[in-house]
């Protein structure tokens, strides 16, 4: 599968930088990491994807990992790319680790943002019952179906990121861009432990140091695996590309000189 993706500063990139390519993470899509993009973007090719089941790229009866890496390898065949650095926040963070591992060749540079190959407990299942409950059809304004959710989920920034994905369908309805029955299907998929073997490549993991994904068994599971790894905590939860954007961009960027 190809997936939908925008291509940044191609035009203005200089000669043989490597590309990279950003992958999103669960509920996520591109149109996230566009801020952060537009800034890498300034001497090197940026491909920003929805991963699939997301955003513009296509809906699927299947949402595993090894189907997502196939998606990704299928998107840089399409567009020529033989090897590009690769970030993923949180179910990204997994495909890129996945892929890193399937398909090294491919894979220059990896950066972990906020994920370990490790299971992890269900706790995305409160979120999946109330986006699902709710019947799109009866709201006629974006504010009326935030005040729905605020009934369920009373962090307005959790809900200002999972209303990126409400669109209108028709002129008359709302839908969500995210294919909410297939990942609530798999979700059990997508928080399962990630057999890996050891993968060779400079690796950064970025973590939020008031996440609980990383920190502790998180961390040990990636130094296992990559023996190239950085590590560094900043302050910030899991989604610390938006909570901590300028420590976020600047890790990256020192990275990738």
């Amino acid at each position: 599968m190809v997936l939908f993706h925008r291509k940044l500063g191609e035009s203005g990139a200089p000669k043989g930088k490597t590309p990279l390519i950003v992958l999103h993470g669960l509920l996520g899509s591109s149109d996230n990491w566009q801020t952060l993009g537009n800034r890498w973007a300034k001497d090197r090719a940026v491909i920003l994807v929805d991963q699939r089941n997301h955003g513009r790229s296509p809906h699927h009866p299947s949402h595993i990992y090894p189907d997502m890496v196939v998606d990704l390898l299928d998107t840089m065949d399409h567009l020529g790319i033989e090897n590009a650095d690769l970030l993923g926040h949180s179910m990204g963070g997994k495909t890129v680790m996945h892929f890193a591992d399937r398909h090294p060749s491919r894979c220059g540079r990896l950066i972990i943002a906020d994920m370990a190959p490790i299971a992890y407990p269900p706790n995305h299942t409160p979120l999946f019952d109330a986006l699902s409950e709710l019947d799109l059809a009866r709201f006629e304004r974006r504010q009326d179906v935030d005040s729905a959710l605020a009934e369920s989920i009373p962090d307005p920034g959790l809900r200002q990121f999972l209303l990126k994905g409400l669109y209108r369908a028709t002129p008359d309805r709302f839908a969500f861009r995210y294919n909410l029955p297939v990942l609530r299907r798999h979700l059990a998929d997508m928080t399962a432990f990630l057999p890996l073997g050891t993968i060779d490549c400079p690796c950064l993991a970025l973590y939020g140091t008031r996440s609980e994904y990383v920190v502790g068994r998180g961390l040990a599971a990636l130094k296992q695996h990559f023996p190239m790894l950085q590590a560094k905590g900043l302050e910030a939860g899991h989604w610390l590309h938006a909570e901590n954007p300028d420590a976020f961009s600047e890790n990256v960027e020192a990275f990738l000189i």
